[in-house]
């Protein structure tokens, strides 16, 4: 049931059990970051593009955590999804708006003000393709991790007595090209009620198979020789080479924005699954490979559980170190090829003084919102502490009279 499964999966956080799913999850957040600042480390990226599987493969990992059943509770389901994403969801968007106005206010020098219209049109974009604040733009996929779970626990609860994760998965599979099929024949066209809907169909069989993943599949993978998995990798590049040789672009193993659908450069629609299952199981396979010296790291661990946090705020700790070199460029020194106006009209600027820069938004990117989170938890420990300190003396005070 819901409070099983939500001791389960509290448990394999609290105790780091499965090593394996923790460094995946921190290598899948790097990519997002790492893909945003253009490749400053660039992990395998020109051989196994990162937009070519890291949404998918987060799918992927929660579908190996999800638990749903017969025996689900919907409404407590329902009720802790709302809590787990949609809260943290709300919340991260309230402070990246609450930083973006002041960002905004520091580089264009004086206080914006609110469009008219702003919140209707925020809410339309949390509806329609899932993001909020440009700043946190990326965090799109909570909506859409949201809604394919729903979907997912609702259509296995009813039909519980004939489910099968196979035959599921082909059947998704099909859902799963028929909305590429679509963001094909109608790119950027579609229309804005229709994204979520076709979001979570293409989705759906990255969830399935995480669940396959833990159910059937894992142990063999797991078990195989190390010379079994050198020739998975091996394997999986050599497929992406003779795609990339025979596709008009090299880039067409690749897709784009997949918050508004659009970005699907292949001519294939059968591209973005061959993409997300060869980087899916070539990152797999590493962290199965390399990835013990990383099990017992405190940092990693707090990196896994805190995804959406550097997904949410990575951006904009990019603007602040931005503004951080503004302020040295205008009132300190002048910095070679900063660019102010570029700054100022885009929230996507990076300072292009050499490749090796990049790092720095690497750097800011992660820490920066870990920070941010490591703070709240102090703050909300903090608060905790002092409202059981009152209640603990509230109950003396009873027991004394």
């Amino acid at each position: 049931g819901t409070q099983s499964e939500e001791k389960l999966i509290m448990a394999e956080k609290k105790n780091k059990s499965n090593k394996k799913f923790m460094v995946l999850s921190a290598i899948g957040i790097l990519m997002v970051v790492d893909h945003h600042t253009f490749t400053a480390m660039n992990l395998f990226g020109d051989f196994i593009p990162y937009n070519s599987f890291f949404m998918p493969m987060f799918m992927f990992i929660s579908g190996y955590f999800n638990k749903v059943d017969s025996s689900t509770k919907l409404p407590g389901y329902a009720w802790k999804k709302v809590k787990s994403l949609l809260v943290p969801y709300a919340f991260i968007s309230l402070l990246v708006f609450f930083l973006q106005f002041l960002i905004n206010w520091f580089k264009m020098g004086e206080i914006q003000k609110v469009p008219e219209g702003y919140l209707p049109y925020l809410l339309e974009k949390i509806l329609t393709d899932g993001s909020s604040i440009s700043l946190c733009l990326p965090m799109w996929f909570v909506i859409s991790l949201f809604t394919t779970l729903m979907v997912y626990a609702v259509m296995k609860k009813l039909l519980s007595k004939i489910w099968n994760s196979y035959l599921a998965f082909g059947v998704f599979t099909i859902f799963h090209f028929a909305a590429v099929y679509l963001a094909h024949r109608f790119p950027g066209e579609l229309p804005l009620w229709s994204l979520q809907a076709l979001k979570c169909l293409f989705f759906l069989p990255f969830l399935e198979l995480g669940i396959l993943y833990r159910e059937r599949l894992e142990k063999k993978h797991t078990e195989l020789p190390g010379g079994g998995k050198v020739a998975i990798l091996a394997g999986m590049l050599l497929l992406n080479m003779v795609r990339t040789m025979y596709l008009p672009s090299a880039y067409d193993v690749a897709f784009d924005s997949l918050d508004d659908l659009t970005g699907f450069t292949s001519p294939f629609f059968v591209t973005p699954m061959i993409s997300s299952l060869v980087g899916i199981l070539f990152w797999l396979t590493i962290v199965d490979l390399i990835g013990k010296p990383l099990h017992e790291s405190r940092f990693v661990n707090y990196m896994s559980n805190n995804t959406f946090w550097i997904m949410g705020l990575h951006i904009t700790f990019y603007n602040i170190l931005n503004c951080v070199l503004m302020f040295v460029n205008d009132h300190i020194t002048t910095l070679l090829y900063f660019d102010d106006l570029a700054f100022q009209e885009s929230e996507w600027y990076q300072w292009a003084i050499s490749p090796n820069f990049k790092l720095a938004y690497m750097v800011v990117g992660v820490l920066g919102p870990l920070g941010c989170k490591w703070i709240c938890d102090r703050i909300t420990g903090g608060v905790s502490k002092l409202m059981a300190s009152k209640g603990g003396q509230g109950n003396e005070e009873i027991r004394g009279k």
